[in-house]
């Protein structure tokens, strides 16, 4: 019995190996000729059999090699046999057919005229017909079987049984194609309604159902739910619930993307997780590609952070305006090495110089605008960690406050012709370091942007937290599930604006744009969610159930940190833009001569490391800017 059992493995085992080359096209059209060989038999038997009753087995006389010749010809012209047979499908049935069609007439027209000239014919013209019909069906049965059975050799025991969400003929669509998918890992098994009530119970043969039969009726018979993104998208926020009952129903849930972004041979190799940024269901970002090409073509970008998770995005969204070179700079040599390397690959053609340097450094930065003189700056480097700099507050103002001061003076002085600042929704009502060193950053840029006899524009840009960036809360969350938990949430009311890395990055640049000088720039950041909620999706976007599976614990406001954050501050108020994602958030900042000489004392506090002073300063410029106790920041301070 074991032996027969290894013979059986090593057979299937031989038969896999060969499945996975293609069947050379010459072996193909030998097996459709002998397809039609049999075929030609069978039909001159038929004929022979309601003649004069004499049974012919075998006919092998001129009107057999003829029609097979005239068949042979017509493979040829149609070039039937050059398809992938385990790949067979309605495209292939039609080329079947039109040699079939083309061949049958060409025998009833050979057949007249050889009547007309011989007084004889091949074969009777109803016997043509007969040829016809069973010679198509053969080649088509053999083609299927042949892909019936590629599926049953690479056929794995993990077949995801899965509904489509939907039953728009869209969706109906995404069915067919997945069931008629010869490599496709998923079993269908039906269609999930957004509706309570169904006007038809089957699609397809299979059947139609509810949320709520899913839910009351035990009525389960797949495990995942494939749904395509333009349905995501059209998810409206307050219809959100329905991704949430799939999730909460354990079903895994996959999207096919859209049809540009394929980038395999098979639909079911397309199919993927839906992620968290999938669950935000924004609207997409519409670009003026016209303009933004018009602004960055031809032009040298300085990217500072280039390496970071909002940097390295900023660089990937340039590519296509066509610049004449963009600057990678960033202080991290490991992580700049990759973001090089993944660039060398994907964009061999892409012009662009790995820089490293310390945006605190101004002797080297200066050397860098003199060697390669931007004409566009995105200034992304910045500390972010809000905890760590509560720890080392002047590392935070040396970074976020010095940093950009120094590339905002050399902008000036080599006559830059954009600068755009990303800042953070931290800045506003800051009660925190990172926030508040932010905010004295923009206050500093803006005091820059007043001069109007300076070239350079001027433009901030303030957006909330990034789906995924560097220092999230989503790698963090990941972490501790793939541990099995528990995962850590401060506070159980404690909410974050979040946008995705690509959409953040897209307005950055389509901001960088319109700007006049001296903006800043707020995004829609849409509602805000709550980082709870977050958890738990995250939690079931994983296969796991909220505290049985993997337990949430809340652990306390860390220092500085907000329940809420804010997009705008108190006396400031937005006027709208072109893009309907973008407002213009108009300070009520107050630049007097005593502003201006604090903004010096600042910067040479910072320069003489002299904490307590820098943050006293710091208060002055940033009032709104409400800090713990100075013994509590004492006890921080390294």
């Amino acid at each position: 019995m074991k032996l027969i059992l290894k013979l059986k493995s090593t057979f299937f085992n031989i038969l896999k190996r060969l499945a996975r080359n293609y069947v050379p096209r010459g072996v193909i059209f030998i097996i459709d000729v002998c397809i039609s060989i049999f075929a030609a038999q069978a039909t001159f038997f038929l004929i022979s059999s309601v003649g004069n009753g004499s049974l012919k087995f075998i006919h092998l006389d001129w009107e057999f090699l003829s029609l097979v010749v005239i068949q042979v010809l017509f493979f040829i012209i149609f070039k039937s046999y050059a398809g992938i047979v385990r790949y067979t499908g309605f495209k292939d049935s039609i080329k079947q057919l039109q040699t079939t069609i083309a061949t049958v007439t060409a025998l009833i027209l050979i057949n007249e005229l050889i009547f007309r000239v011989y007084g004889t014919k091949m074969l009777v013209n109803g016997g043509a017909i007969i040829y016809g019909f069973i010679v198509f069906s053969l080649l088509f049965l053999f083609r299927v079987v042949v892909k019936r059975a590629y599926q049953l050799i690479h056929a794995d025991s993990s077949y995801t049984k899965a509904y489509i969400l939907g039953t728009s003929l869209a969706d109906v669509a995404l069915a067919e194609s997945i069931i008629s998918d010869s490599r496709t890992s998923f079993d269908i098994v039906g269609f999930i309604s957004e509706l309570t009530k169904l006007k038809k119970t089957r699609i397809l043969t299979l059947p139609i159902v509810t949320l709520d039969q899913l839910e009351h009726k035990n009525i389960r018979g797949g495990t995942s739910v494939i749904v395509s993104s333009q349905k995501l998208r059209e998810l409206a926020p307050e219809e959100s619930n329905i991704l949430n009952k799939l999730l909460e129903l354990n079903l895994k849930i996959y999207k096919l993307p859209d049809l540009q972004d394929w980038n395999g041979e098979s639909i079911s190799s397309e199919i993927k997780k839906v992620n968290l940024e999938d669950l935000l269901q924004r609207t997409p970002i519409k670009l003026q590609k016209e303009k933004l090409k018009s602004i960055y073509n031809g032009k040298v970008i300085l990217v500072t952070g280039a390496a970071g998770s909002i940097g390295s995005e900023v660089v990937r969204q340039l590519i296509p305006f066509g610049p004449k070179k963009i600057l990678l700079l960033d202080q991290a040599e490991t992580p700049l090495h990759h973001m090089s390397l993944e660039l060398e690959s994907n964009h061999p053609n892409l012009n662009f110089e790995k820089v490293i340097a310390n945006v605190r450094c101004y002797k080297r930065l200066e050397a860098i605008f003199d060697e390669f003189e931007p004409d566009v700056i995105f200034h992304g480097a910045a500390y972010k960690h809000v905890p760590m700099m509560e720890a080392n507050p002047v590392e935070a103002l040396d970074v976020n406050f010095l940093g950009t001061k120094n590339l905002t003076d050399l902008a000036v002085l080599f006559k830059v012709s954009r600068f755009v600042f990303i800042s953070t929704d931290k800045a506003v009502n800051p009660t925190n370091i990172m926030g508040a060193s932010k905010r004295s950053a923009e206050i500093y840029i803006q005091s820059v942007a007043r001069d109007r006899s300076i070239q350079t524009r001027f433009i901030t840009t303030r957006f909330g937290n990034v789906l995924g960036s560097n220092g999230s809360v989503i790698p963090h969350f990941k972490k501790q599930i793939e541990n099995f938990g528990p995962v850590t949430v401060t506070h159980p009311d404690i909410t974050r604006y979040f946008m995705t890395i690509d959409e953040a990055c897209q307005l950055v640049l389509e901001a960088g744009a319109m700007g006049n000088g001296g903006e800043i720039y707020v995004f829609d950041m849409g509602k805000p969610v709550k980082i709870i909620d977050l958890a738990m999706q995250m939690i079931r976007l994983s296969g796991f159930v909220p505290y049985e599976d993997i337990d949430i614990i809340y652990t306390g406001l860390r220092p500085g940190e907000k329940l809420y954050e804010e997009l705008l501050a108190d006396k400031e108020n937005t006027l709208p833009t072109h893009h309907q994602k973008i407002l213009i958030a108009k300070a009520s900042y107050d630049f007097d001569s005593e502003k201006l000489i604090l903004l010096k004392n600042f910067q040479n506090q910072i320069c003489n490391n002299n904490v307590l002073k820098s943050i006293e300063i710091l208060k002055k410029l940033v009032p709104e800017y409400s800090s713990f106790t100075e013994e509590t920041r004492q006890k921080n301070v390294i």
